[in-house]
């Protein structure tokens, strides 16, 4: 029996995903492209098109076309969520931190723990052209102090831009800083004192960790789940033990394992908010970098206690030093916090980032760097799952660009690190993700460079390392 022309070209084209001829997260040929190469008509593409669908092979992004799928992680694949004891503690910090951080920028490497756009990604030639312009302007006064609150047209333009996350905010509501480090350094002093407790997730961005600690502060670890991050009823077990300042959360893509907070879970943590009397610190660095397109709301629209964050550090150019703050309730304390602790940002960045999201060009940059980073990941997952003993567990996120890798207990991923940057590959070991210093046997993955042969064959080289490292 003969198969229908639509079903011999679906075979055809799933033959060639699966050889490898269309990596994972690359764009597929459109179906015009197909019909013409293949001649055969437009409904008989759109049928295949509908069964490689059905099969789960590609995925359909709108007004973007047709991509490679990533392969489909099943429950043993699939990193789990970390348990820890909910006993407050002193930060440490793990003495392999310098050694990877020394490698950051050295070309030498392959920079997989390197959480920053490539310099491909960055829109330098725009930047370069809005500079010529900002500077024609304003002359010399692109180069003078800033207010202290910031640039008045980027508290404008980024008023605009968080109505999409569903906070209304003036201007005068914001509060611009020397990148997101900053604004995190005053979301913690103006909530939290030497010796209070503020709850971090677990993992948790180790810039969060670090500043906890240099502050005087004890942390308690709370488990972030790696697709719904930060676990709300362990949180609550721990504030009906212990009084807690302040709660530092990333809901959107969190950094390093890459977790979305579904909005129940947001609803439900400004409710312990509200009643536990409790400062939520939202770190949102990620949140326009949703790899289908879509803007997750802020925690802010279900609470009042929140001080919302970000910066354009992972979207624009990290050194542009660029970062903002809603502080909310607590718009007063950081005012006069910015205004003792630093009170001039860069005034030319400022005018730099006002114009390009004013000129339309921050959403076309958005478009296609989503769809880079989603392709990045994708790929580096799949050569993560080939090349890696069947034990690894790695996730899938839906936006940014960073995997978390999880390995047996027992795992040694600070040697591990060790034995890669002798071979030229940069990684980050679990162990700076944890106040702890616990997590051993998980590293992150950044997946902020281009892929291509050196990658491949620098994650082959780790598949071969890491059975050696295993007690």
């Amino acid at each position: 029996m003969v198969s229908p022309l639509h079903q011999k070209l679906g075979s055809k084209l799933a033959g060639l995903i699966r050889a490898g001829t269309f990596p994972c997260g690359a764009r597929f040929p459109s179906i015009r492209h197909t019909s013409r190469e293949h001649r055969v008509s437009i409904s008989t593409v759109m049928e295949a098109y509908r069964h490689l669908e059905d099969e789960g092979l590609i995925v359909a992004k709108p007004r973007s076309g047709y991509y490679v799928a990533p392969p489909k992680i099943t429950a043993d694949r699939f990193p789990t969520t970390i348990t820890k004891s909910s006993k407050p503690i002193r930060i440490e910090r793990a003495s392999i931190f310098e050694t990877v951080m020394a490698t950051q920028g050295d070309p030498a490497y392959v920079p997989f723990s390197t959480a920053a756009p490539d310099d491909g990604i960055v829109p330098h030639s725009k930047l370069a052209a809005i500079t010529r312009e900002v500077m024609r302007k304003h002359g010399s006064e692109a180069l003078r102090y800033t207010p202290p609150l910031g640039r008045r047209e980027l508290r404008a333009a980024l008023s605009r831009r968080l109505f999409d996350t569903g906070l209304k905010v003036a201007p005068d509501e914001i509060v611009t800083t020397q990148g997101g480090t900053e604004a995190l350094l005053l979301a913690l002093r103006a909530t939290a004192q030497s010796g209070d407790l503020v709850a971090v997730e677990t993992p948790s961005y180790f810039g969060i960790l670090h500043l906890v600690r240099d502050l005087g502060l004890r942390v308690i670890e709370i488990p972030a789940d790696p697709r719904g991050g930060l676990v709300v009823g362990a949180l609550e077990s721990a504030l009906k033990k212990h009084r807690i300042a302040a709660c530092v959360v990333q809901p959107h893509f969190q950094n390093p394992i890459g977790s979305v907070m579904p909005e129940a879970n947001k609803k439900a943590l400004a409710a312990l908010a509200d009643e536990y009397g409790f400062t939520i610190i939202e770190d949102d660095v990620y949140g326009d970098l949703g790899h289908d397109g879509s803007r997750q709301p802020s925690i802010a629209n279900y609470g009042e206690r929140v001080i919302h964050l970000g910066s354009v550090s992972k979207t624009i150019a990290p050194g542009l030093r660029v970062g903002w703050l809603v502080p909310g309730a607590h718009l007063d304390e950081i005012r006069r916090l910015k205004c003792i602790q630093c009170p001039w940002n860069g005034t030319l960045s400022e005018l730099v980032v006002a114009g390009f999201l004013d000129a339309g060009g921050y959403d076309r940059h958005l478009r296609r760097i989503r769809g880079l980073y989603a392709a990045q990941c994708a790929r580096t997952r799949d050569a993560v799952l080939r090349h890696f003993p069947d034990w690894t567990r790695v996730n899938q996120p839906a936006g940014g660009f960073v995997l978390w890798v999880e390995m047996p207990d027992g795992f040694d991923s600070e040697g591990f690190t060790r034995a890669a940057l002798d071979r030229g590959i940069s990684i980050s070991p679990g162990t700076i993700f944890s106040a702890s210093c616990g997590l051993n046997h998980c590293f992150r993955l950044s997946c902020g460079f281009a892929f291509g042969d050196r990658t491949l064959e620098a994650i082959a080289t780790l598949g071969k390392l890491a059975p050696h490292y295993l007690p």
